[in-house]
């Protein structure tokens, strides 16, 4: 192991339990084998594609059922906001954001944009 990623455990380690406070211990996808208690931090835009495993915005929490089917399935995972590419924007990133909580919640829970053009936000 190289000395930077060494170095990297500690803070990782840090930004884990950020992650997993923030989101309340729970999975943040919900498939059909969800425990919904999360143990795993996941990276929306991979280290292979240019992301941070140090940064808290860039990781969602999820139990291990859900968090093995997303990495086996990388397509539905991009295509349902759990995955980046190395070229996402921050307009991307709300996107999928939204195209989480469409997957989370139903589509029928979710508004996109109220009549003012504002960010989505839950009914």
């Amino acid at each position: 192991m190289s000395a930077k990623r060494r170095s990297q455990l500690g803070d990782r380690s840090d930004v884990r339990k950020v992650v997993l406070d923030r989101d309340e211990n729970r999975c943040q996808c919900g498939l059909e084998e969800c425990t919904n208690h999360a143990t795993d931090v996941h990276e929306l835009k991979s280290r292979a594609r240019g992301g941070s495993i140090l940064d808290p915005t860039n990781c969602i929490s999820l139990c291990r059922s859900c968090h093995s089917y997303i990495t086996t399935h990388p397509a539905w995972a991009e295509a349902n906001g759990f995955a980046l590419a190395s070229w996402a924007t921050e307009a991307e990133y709300r996107a999928a954001e939204r195209a989480r909580m469409r997957f989370y919640w139903g589509e029928e829970h979710y508004v996109l944009e109220d009549e003012d053009g504002e960010e989505p936000e839950l009914i």
